[in-house]
């Protein structure tokens, strides 16, 4: 017998099968992931370190700043991000 959730559950592999090809990506690519978050399976959200690739990505329009975050202990911090393999890719920087 299955179980009614059975459909939402697909949802989640989806999500975490997204993840994996886009952490996949990267690494080949050079980031370092610090973080995932499944919390929408609809569009997984992966944390990635600063990097000057990240820099580069700004420059040539294929990612962008999203979020503009207030004084904390680190400072003034702003978030950038962009897509890949259904996934949005995020890092935090200082202004």
């Amino acid at each position: 017998m299955q179980h009614p959730d059975t459909p939402l559950n697909a949802l989640w592999l989806l999500a975490a099968e997204r993840a994996h090809a886009a952490i996949v990506t990267l690494t080949r690519r050079g980031f370092s992931v610090i973080g995932v978050e499944l919390a929408n399976p609809a569009r997984p959200t992966l944390r990635i370190e600063p990097s000057a690739q990240c820099q580069g990505l700004l420059e040539r329009g294929e990612a962008a700043w999203f979020s503009f975050g207030p004084r904390d202990p680190q400072g003034e911090r702003r978030e950038g991000q962009f897509a890949l393999d259904g996934c949005r890719v995020i890092w935090t920087a200082p202004l």
